[in-house]
């Protein structure tokens, strides 16, 4: 009988016959590409240099100081947003002004029987929930409650003391209000040093180093200058600087070849990225970066930087006394403004929203209001009554015979809407008494009825201008409204400071419009009519 035999031979790795002469040889099928590679990026251009292994240098701290019209504020634990955009009454809620209405109502109700309609909430905004789902009942069952807020600003002239406000942790201190109502910005001065730092035109929102310059002399009225710097002797480790694609000083390490640094083409808005191709052509590899302890909310100075290298030599650091990329106008090279600021404040829902835009025919600004106390707003309705007693104007009638004589009406212009608010240019004195142009705001009129009714004026605090308990005439700056529009936003904004604290402050912001408003009004024309027809 035939026997069939099956051989079989197999492959097995042996680890203990293992040997590492392959590995240290570092073998290479193509070295030509390696060595293209080390030429294209200037490897090999021999320097007499050496590796950088430990760098002393000396951090001063100086504390930025608080802003004078806001004492309590301290820009070392307290969010630079929370202090330049706060306003004087942002505790006033619509909560609290609930709250507080009904308490004094409670306490003082002989003193305030007969108050106007003005000390009373008329349209409370809606409550907003998490993920900005509506909550229900709203504040509307609440309208017609007394506003204490309306109440506390008024105490005087009602005749509330003091008392009748005890208990309800209305604050005594107030912040200053940084906004500038004519240029719709935000100015405000910090001490820090022997000068200070100065916000100017900050439109809202991030603060960082480039939202301030330096001044030599300090604000008015502000703290004096103090021996508050502290001086830290810092010994730090340099590290070669690494970027996604860039090439790796060991064997077998190469570049990610998913990132193409050719292909990002350079920002000409932001200046590292325009200097990242010379980087990259021009010894990359030699570039080394050092850590450098800075406290938020101070002014960090570098002094004495001193080098050591792998074979012990030292040598003084000379920053570039030609640019700078993160300077400060008005500090040296070496300083740098480090500003606490909050990166992810939570936003409420828009609480007022304004479109401003020109009108290049009759060079008139219009102010439009869309949203007040976060409802959107509507032309009012007219009741029967209302209308009966100041009717329009009756139509023009055509109606006659062929060659009959002609009759004409006098027809005001039509088309006058509510929450429209004209601002006219006119010379106004400055404080230094020099004439200033600046577009004034006006009051419209409905000349379309019988009487002519004088139309809504502005609500929106963004149009107001408030000194204490007087109000005077909101006045803007030509300069600042382009051809676009400016559409203004007022909101509250939440976070919280080092120490935890809640901080809740009413923010402005300024920014372009892609739709400027366009009014249909027409002029006052006459037209056919009927002898006897109301003019």
């Amino acid at each position: 009988m035939t026997q069939r035999f099956d051989a079989y031979r197999r492959l097995e790795p042996d680890p203990r016959a293992r040997t590492f002469a392959a590995g240290f040889a570092a073998t290479l099928h193509d070295p030509l590409w390696f060595l293209a590679r080390q030429w294209q990026l200037g490897e090999h251009q021999g320097e007499n240099a050496s590796t950088p292994v430990m760098v002393d240098l000396n951090a001063v701290h100086a504390p930025i100081r608080p802003e004078p019209g806001s004492p309590d504020r301290d820009p070392t634990t307290v969010p630079a947003e929370a202090i330049v955009e706060a306003e004087p009454d942002e505790w006033w809620t619509i909560g609290r002004r609930i709250r507080v209405g009904a308490a004094v109502a409670s306490r003082a109700a002989a003193t305030l029987a007969g108050t106007g309609p003005e000390y009373r909430l008329a349209g409370p905004p809606p409550p907003y929930g998490d993920f900005g789902r509506r909550l229900p009942p709203p504040y509307g069952r609440l309208a017609g409650g007394f506003d204490g807020y309306s109440l506390w600003r008024d105490r005087t002239e009602l005749g509330l003391t003091e008392g009748d406000f005890a208990g309800l942790g209305i604050p005594t201190a107030q912040p200053a209000n940084h906004w500038q109502s004519d240029e719709l910005v935000y100015e405000a001065g910090f001490p820090a040093g022997e000068g200070q730092l100065r916000l100017r035109r900050h439109r809202g929102g991030r603060v960082d180093w480039f939202s301030a310059d330096a001044e030599a002399s300090p604000p008015a009225g502000g703290p004096p200058a103090t021996a508050d710097a502290v001086s830290q002797t810092v010994t730090c480790y340099p590290t070669q600087l690494q970027y996604p694609g860039a090439p790796l000083p060991r064997w077998w390490e190469i570049e990610d070849a998913a990132v193409d640094i050719g292909g990002y083409p350079p920002d000409t808005s932001h200046f590292a990225t325009t200097l990242l191709i010379d980087l990259i052509a021009s010894h990359s590899d030699d570039w080394f970066v050092f850590p450098v302890p800075a406290k938020a909310g101070h002014l960090l100075t570098v002094q004495q930087p001193i080098v050591t290298d792998g074979f012990g030599r030292t040598y003084p650091l000379a920053l570039p006394a030609d640019w700078s990329l993160f300077r400060t106008t008005g500090l040296d090279d070496d300083s740098l403004v480090v500003w606490l600021r909050t990166l992810t404040p939570s936003e409420g829902p828009v609480i007022e929203h304004v479109l401003l835009g020109r009108d290049e025919y009759s060079d008139v600004l219009w102010a439009v209001e869309q949203q007040i106390a976060g409802h959107t707003l509507a032309n009012p309705d007219r009741t029967p009554a209302e209308e009966a007693a100041n009717p329009t104007f009756a139509l023009p009638d055509r109606d006659g015979e062929p060659g009959e004589r002609q009759w004409f009406t006098y027809v005001p212009g039509r088309g006058q809407t509510a929450y429209w608010h004209p601002y006219e240019i006119d010379d106004r004195p400055g404080a230094d008494g020099v004439p200033r142009r600046r577009f004034v705001q006006r009051r419209m009129a409905d000349l379309s009825r019988t009487r002519p009714e004088l139309l809504p004026a502005p609500t929106a605090e963004l149009l107001r201008v408030r000194q204490g308990t007087t109000e005077t005439v909101h006045e803007i700056e030509p300069a600042i409204v382009p051809s676009i529009g400016i559409v203004l936003e007022r909101r509250y904004h939440f976070a919280r400071d080092v120490l935890g604290h809640p901080l809740l402050w009413l923010s402005s912001r300024r920014t372009p419009s892609l739709n400027p408003p366009g009014t249909t009004m027409r002029f006052d024309v006459l037209t056919e009519g009927r002898p006897g027809t109301p003019t």
